[in-house]
This record gives structure tokens, C-alpha cells and sequence, in this order.
């Protein structure tokens, strides 16, 4: 069968800018749910009416704004079965049930919102309609988890690559810290979106409903500038887990080939902070420094997925799969006798094999070390071997 190659940008980058376009309206869907579901909660509780408009209005645009992102979606699943039929098999293969739960929380989380969006007044109970928009959040929320699992075992496979089952697979060095790390942006994109469409609403309303969109403004600022302040702790977690699980990947966001894509993100999450912090603590709210806070911080998440998605070339999976979908252990079968003789003299010499396996050879105490191998440069492997 003939491959497929997009002129000019290539496969890599088509799938990517899909992806992140994509990635954009799932964010804002699932935050927008999670916001919409407690925002009418606590309107209920505080028979607030302000609330109570905001929650029904967001649920409005969520269920016309799933549309594109729908489509999307389809797109990015077209995409990766034309131009990666190999890797988007094995990824299947591997986390089978986890992308199967997937595809039903997604089935789940439309037809949840789709009813509550309907239902908005004509439910007979205020509590069951509450109960509805959080079946709504929590499916959308499990849904982006288990998308999130896959991408991080992508990344940092972990212990799979020496033991491969689902739980490995699933439960990667990165999955949990990362997971953190999608959550918190899902509600900040949700969370701005609001806040610059208020912002202008605000500015031009008439009289009876300034007031209105004046609130809403301040809801939404701050939750966004709330979740500015806590993103770089989940950052710093996601990055500390990372080089835990595979420091070649860490040196290559932090002074690599994508630095030049981290270094900026940083910076504009700098700024992002630095708006979050005056707006939070300046009396009257400075509603211009915070949409500039907004502007970086969705510039900067561009960056960091960006930054995150090439960290692991010239892997499709790290370890496991290369970006031509050659499996990295076809790929080893090829490399002359003599580097992996020289290579097992070496693990000889200083007696690893006593513990580890290394090209059939060796201990079963430890790991085995032909893709632990992989993942290191020769002077990596110099200094471990002289020093081990």
C-alpha cells in the first residue's frame, strides 16, 4: 500500500497542529462542564441567579461548540489511522480498555449534556438536574484521563518495556503527575474563555445587564488567576517525574532540541503569574493585566504541548517505536555484532550480568538492560560503567 506524505509540512507536523487545534475544544468542553456543574450547584445553594444564567449559558455554547470539536476529533482519528497505521494499532493493542472506556465516557458525556442542557427547565428536580451536569463533568473528566494515560505512556513507557501489561502501560512513571497537569488547564481554558468574552460583553451591555456580565467577569477571573498560581506546581511535578523516569527526555525540554520551545513557555507562564498575582491583589481589578495574563497563558499551553509532544523524537513511543513506526527492537537486530559484543564485554567486565540480562545473557535479579541501554548516550554509558 502506497504511504501517505503531506507536501511541505510532512505527516509529523499535519497531525500535530490537528491535535492541538483538537486538543483546544476538549479542554474548554471538559472545563467548561466542570465549571457549568458547580457554578449551578452553588446557585442553587445560594439561590443565586447570576449563577444560576452562567451555568445555563455555558452549557448552551458547550453543546454547540462540541460540534467542531466533534469533527475535530474524527479528524485526528482519520489522520492517525492513514499516516500511523502501525503505532495507532499498537497503542490500541496495548491500552485496549483504557481507550475503550474512553470512547463510552465520551458517548456518556454527550448524551449527559445534551439532557442537561435540555432539561434546563423543565426538570422537575432542581437536585437530579444538578446530578445530571455531574454525571456530565465526571464522564468528560475520565474521558480526558484515559487519553492523558495514553500520552504518557507514550513518553515514558516505564517499567512496560521490560514487563509489558496493561497495568504498566496504564499506570506509567508520568501518568499521574500529568494528569494534574491536564486537569488544571482545562478549567483555566474554560475559565478564560469566559473571562474575554465578558470582559467585551461587560464594556458594551446595556444597562440591565452590566451588572451581569460585571460578575461574571469576576468569577471567571478568578478562577483563572487562581489556577495561573497552582499550573507551575503541577508543572514542576510533571517535569520532576519525567526525569525520574528518563533523564534523556528531561535534558532535551530543559537544554535539547526543544528547549527552544520550553524556554518561551516559561516565560510567558512567568508573565502569566505575574498578571495573576496583581490582579489578585490590587483592590480594584485590574481586568486589562489579566486578559494580557490570559493571551500568554494560551500561547504558553501551545507551547508546552508542543514542547511535550517532541521531547520524545525520535520516538512515536519512547523505547518502543520510532517515528517511521519501526519497533526499536527490530531496529537493534540490525546493529553489527560487534557493538553489542563490546557492549556485553563492558556489562561483564563490571559484573552487571551477575544481576541484569543483557542480550539473552546475564542474572534475572534486576532489569534487563537491552532498552534501559537504549535510552542512555555513550557517555552516559561510560560514566555509569566507570562508576556504576
Amino acid at each position: 500500500m502506497q504511504s501517505i506524505n503531506f507536501p511541505l509540512l510532512g505527516n509529523s507536523l499535519v497531525m500535530a497542529i490537528t491535535i492541538l487545534v483538537h486538543v483546544f475544544f476538549a479542554f474548554v468542553a471538559a472545563g467548561g462542564l466542570i465549571i457549568a456543574f458547580i457554578t449551578e450547584w452553588i446557585g442553587y445553594k445560594k439561590n443565586s441567579a447570576h449563577h444560576d444564567r452562567l451555568a445555563e449559558g455555558y452549557i448552551t455554547f458547550l453543546t454547540e461548540m462540541m460540534k467542531p470539536g466533534g469533527v475535530l476529533g474524527v479528524l485526528v482519528l482519520v489522520l492517525l489511522i492513514s499516516l500511523f497505521p502501525v503505532f495507532i494499532g499498537t497503542l490500541y493493542n496495548v491500552l485496549f480498555w483504557p481507550l475503550l472506556l474512553e470512547v463510552m465516557m465520551f458517548l456518556i458525556m454527550m448524551s449527559a449534556t445534551i439532557y442537561y442542557k435540555n432539561k434546563w427547565h423543565a426538570s422537575s428536580s432542581k437536585a437530579f438536574h444538578i446530578f445530571i451536569g455531574g454525571i456530565a463533568a465526571f464522564s468528560a473528566v475520565v474521558s480526558a484521563l484515559m487519553i492523558n494515560a495514553a500520552h504518557a505512556f507514550m513518553l515514558t513507557p516505564g517499567k512496560y518495556l521490560e514487563d509489558p501489561t496493561l497495568a504498566n502501560a496504564f499506570f506509567n512513571p508520568t501518568m499521574l503527575a500529568s494528569s494534574t497537569h491536564l486537569l488544571i488547564p482545562c478549567v483555566l481554558n474554560a475559565a478564560i474563555f469566559l473571562y474575554i468574552y465578558s470582559y467585551f460583553k461587560a464594556r458594551r451591555a446595556v444597562a440591565e445587564d452590566k451588572d451581569y456580565y460585571s460578575w461574571m467577569n469576576g468569577y471567571s477571573g478568578k478562577i483563572f488567576a487562581v489556577g495561573i498560581l497552582l499550573q507551575p506546581f503541577s508543572g514542576l511535578s510533571f517535569l520532576y517525574k519525567v526525569n525520574s523516569a528518563n533523564n534523556e527526555v528531561f535534558m532535551n525540554i530543559i537544554d535539547g532540541n526543544v528547549s527552544k520551545f520550553f524556554w518561551p513557555m516559561v516565560s510567558l507562564g512567568v508573565i502569566a503569574v505575574t498578571c495573576a498575582i496583581a490582579y489578585l491583589a490590587s483592590k480594584k481589578r485590574l481586568r486589562t493585566v489579566l486578559l494580557v495574563g490570559g493571551l500568554a497563558a494560551l500561547t504558553a499551553f501551545s507551547f508546552g504541548g508542543y514542547t511535550r509532544e517532541r521531547a520524545r523524537k525520535p520516538y512515536l513511543i519512547y523505547g518502543l517505536m520510532y517515528m517511521n513506526q519501526a519497533y526499536a527492537a527490530d531496529a537493534a537486530k540490525t546493529q553489527p555484532v560487534a557493538v553489542t559484543t563490546d557492549v556485553k564485554g563492558s556489562l561483564n567486565k563490571h559484573g552487571c550480568l551477575s544481576c541484569h540480562k543483557f542480550g539473552g545473557e546475564g542474572g534475572t535479579l534486576g532489569p534487563v538492560l537491552d532498552a534501559q541501554l537504549k535510552k542512555r548516550s555513550k557517555d552516559d554509558l561510560k560514566k555509569i560503567l566507570k562508576n556504576p
